[in-house]
């Protein structure tokens, strides 16, 4: 990829370890395509840094962007529906399937909180928001309607649409997560070192949340676990990948992404 993109700078190297030459190509062509929805998405973390935003923005900020990520529901949902097919299986492929289940399943542990004594993903989002705003700010008036749609499309997708449709918005979720938490930790970073008053401990403690999906690299190592339930379902239903579809989803999941991070650098402008 030849723009110069801070997102791209961390996805590209994930992108080089995918084995399937055209998933490998669906990948490119996707970021490539939508060049401005990824930099809609920068503008948003470049500005954040900028000035101290009131509590309404900042709560609309963190309502919205949990609203693009967490998706324990959704990734439960999908594994349900590999582990029925297997269930169901009738051509001798019911460990495939059931394999392709937990391969799926394993993007949901760290968020379940199962290596962490029960500390979940939803509690560290928490905990991070709560350093910035007060708690009303999980309340639904804070939440843009673009993210609500988006959501509601990650979950249909997962849930109710065909299953390759499902397995390529989970693998994308996750490619993208790692390439947008790693371009949120220096905008957050630096928020927190010109607008408030945290120690060094405090700071850690309040930006775990991202820092922890990268220094483990989490979402990298979900990525790989996707692409090998994408590999088991494909073997179990003896079905051909579509790239077309793939590269489809992927676009649509950036085109999603986009409006809310658009909208959230717009209201900043209004309190500039």
């Amino acid at each position: 990829m030849s723009v110069a993109s801070p997102l791209l700078d961390h996805v590209d190297p994930v992108i080089r370890l995918v084995p399937d030459s055209g998933l490998k190509q669906a990948l490119k062509n996707s970021f490539a395509m939508e060049a401005e929805s990824v930099a809609k998405i920068e503008r948003f973390f470049a500005r954040l840094p900028e000035q101290k935003w009131s509590q309404d923005l900042l709560s609309c900020v963190f309502n919205s962007w949990k609203a693009t990520h967490l998706k324990m529901l959704a990734i439960y949902g999908l594994s349900c529906r590999l582990q029925r097919l297997a269930d169901s299986a009738i051509n001798g492929h019911e460990l495939s399937l059931l394999s392709a289940a937990a391969k799926n399943a394993e993007t949901s542990h760290e968020d379940l909180g199962l290596d962490f004594d029960g500390h979940t993903h939803a509690d560290l989002y928490d905990s991070f928001a709560g350093t910035f705003v007060a708690e009303d700010w999980q309340l639904k008036r804070h939440r843009l309607d673009s993210a609500s749609r988006f959501s509601k499309w990650v979950y249909r997708n997962m849930v109710v649409e065909d299953i390759q449709v499902g397995l390529f918005t989970n693998m994308f979720s996750e490619i993208y997560n790692h390439g947008e938490y790693s371009t949120a930790l220096p905008s957050f970073n630096a928020y927190v070192d010109n607008h408030c008053d945290l120690g060094p401990k405090e700071k850690a403690r309040a930006l775990m949340y991202i820092s922890a999906h990268i220094e483990d690299e989490t979402e990298i190592a979900h990525f790989q676990v996707v692409l090998d339930s994408l590999d088991l379902y494909l073997k179990g239903t003896d079905e051909q990948l579509n790239y077309e579809l793939a590269e489809r989803v992927f676009r649509q999941y950036l085109k999603g992404v986009a409006p809310v991070m658009q909208e959230l650098t717009e209201r900043m402008s209004t309190e500039a």
